[in-house]
């Protein structure tokens, strides 16, 4: 009985058509991946029109009717790449990552629940940094320890307070974390990846990556073109993350130009606008 093709191997060979062997993504890879299948949900949603709405069965000189079935085939192969790459160069994330992802998650939201209370404290800037510095987080167990132990000491200087905004916090996951810290950096220096097997599988994951990117990216084109009078449902294919980091850009340069017009004597910007003027007074009567 002749084996069936696998996601990976249906899409390998086409992959490798690309010239480029870097990886695509200026996003964290699990985002990326996220996206991918959202847009290929979008294609099956809106591909037939409803009414006034139109359809992206319109543009399916473009985009083919298979455009979706095949993202969801290209995100497996994605993930069996990535697999692949991370038992040759870091075995440890194969075994942990799943779990420490998951603690990681659940430390974050604890804490962002705990300090989402309009009250300015250290704490509040303190995640706000964990977070920052961990945006870009990949898939390596370097980065994965480094966020178990970041979170992990944050919820420790918490812990009471954590349980007191919600009950059902387990305080043991902190430990939890510790733990799958110390154990991602013991094997990731236990592990030693043969170059030639790892660069082989670099590239492959980073042409299927790219195959993915670009199928991605034919989906939000078609989307921009069919539902541009449409712009709510032309969002929902749109990155989310993307639209976080640019509104967050937004607030810190908002925030820089406010503190350097305090320092300057100046009065505060909102929104980047220069403040409006006082109005002016009308004088009153002359002291004789």
């Amino acid at each position: 009985m002749a084996k069936q093709a696998t996601d990976f191997d249906r899409w390998v060979k086409i992959a490798a058509k690309s010239e480029r062997t870097d990886n695509p993504l200026n996003i964290p890879y699990d985002i990326a991946v996220r996206e991918a299948v959202v847009a290929a949900a979008f294609v099956k949603k809106y591909w037939e029109p409803d009414g006034d709405r139109p359809g992206l069965k319109r543009v399916k000189s473009r985009l083919p009717a298979s455009s979706s079935e095949e993202l969801l085939s290209i995100v497996h192969a994605v993930q069996e790449a990535q697999t692949r790459l991370l038992l040759i160069v870091d075995p440890a994330v194969a075994d942990l990552g799943e779990r420490a992802r998951f603690v990681v998650d659940e430390l974050e939201s604890a804490l962002e629940f705990l300090l989402d209370d309009d009250v300015d404290e250290p704490a509040d800037a303190q995640l706000a940094r964990i977070k920052e510095f961990h945006a870009q987080d990949g898939q390596r167990s370097s980065a994965l320890s480094q966020a178990l132990r970041d979170y992990a000491g944050l919820a420790e200087s918490l812990k009471d307070r954590l349980v007191e905004a919600d009950e059902a916090f387990d305080v043991r996951v902190i430990a939890e974390a510790r733990k799958l810290a110390e154990d991602l950096q013991r094997r990731a220096l236990e592990a030693a990846p043969e170059a030639g097997a790892s660069a082989a599988a670099t590239t492959i994951r980073n042409q299927l990556l790219r195959l993915m990117v670009e199928r991605v990216g034919a989906i939000r084109k078609a989307a921009a073109h069919v539902f541009r009078r449409h712009p709510e449902i032309a969002r929902e294919v749109t990155s989310a993350y993307e639209r976080r980091r640019r509104a967050a850009a937004r607030r810190e340069k908002a925030r820089k130009a406010t503190e350097a017009g305090q320092a300057n004597g100046k009065p505060a910007e909102a929104n980047g606008k220069p403040a409006a003027a006082p109005a002016p007074t009308t004088p009153g009567p002359t002291t004789p």
